[in-house]
């Protein structure tokens, strides 16, 4: 008898893909509930019904897993939002729209909102995706005169920063989502558009992101 050992392979393979995202699922479940902290290789296993040195097969260190989380997230994060990115030439109106829905997303998935908090609060080095993106968009702004002139990295923190507390708030309850309005109006305004033109891109941003998605339908 013949052995495919393609198919073998492909079997092989498929089962491992199942498992690493047994365990990436599981452990946004814990980390999310527990924090990275006070989360254990213990938690993760029992969570996701593997043993310990299966953990060990895909992670060899918790950082590992952390960057593994990291870019799970930020990549399913990004995928989803392509297609608020295009057909947007304003940049002032693309941040708006980018932030409302990244804010739209995380509240209709609190875990990974949760998760991505967490995160963020260790060492883990934030996806350079989101940083270049957001720089290209500054940048672009200012080159068209629609924000003032700021060095880059203190503008990516002022915007991250406010996003970060926005996003928390939510999570916990403190504010509801439209509290998201004000907030990147704020953010537009220190950026140099007027108050009132600010409150009307991040109202029309955030109505949008509500009608795409099934929290706000």
């Amino acid at each position: 008898m013949r052995v495919n050992h393609e198919a073998r392979a492909a079997t092989a393979e498929s089962r491992r893909a199942q498992t690493r995202a047994r365990l990436i699922e599981a452990a946004m479940t814990v980390i999310a509930d527990k924090g990275p902290e006070a989360s254990s290789i213990e938690d993760f296993v029992a969570a996701a019904g593997v043993s310990r040195g299966t953990f060990y097969n895909y992670f060899p260190t918790f950082e590992d897993l952390l960057h593994a989380l990291n870019t799970e997230i930020s990549e399913a994060l990004d995928k989803t939002l392509g297609p608020a990115r295009s057909g947007i030439d304003d940049p002032a109106v693309l941040l708006a729209t980018v932030t409302h829905r990244i804010f739209a997303a995380y509240t209709l998935d609190p875990v990974r909102g949760w998760l991505a908090l967490k995160i963020e609060s260790t060492t883990i080095p934030r996806q350079a995706v989101f940083e270049a993106r957001f720089d290209a968009v500054y940048k672009s702004a200012v080159a068209t005169g629609r924000f003032r002139p700021c060095d880059v990295a203190a503008a990516r923190n002022l915007a991250f920063g406010a996003f970060r507390m926005g996003q928390r708030d939510m999570v916990l309850g403190a504010v509801g989502p439209d509290h998201a309005v004000d907030l990147v109006s704020l953010i537009l305004i220190a950026f140099g558009l007027t108050p009132d033109e600010s409150l009307k891109i991040s109202r029309e941003a955030f109505s949008a992101a509500r009608e795409s998605t099934p929290a706000g339908q």
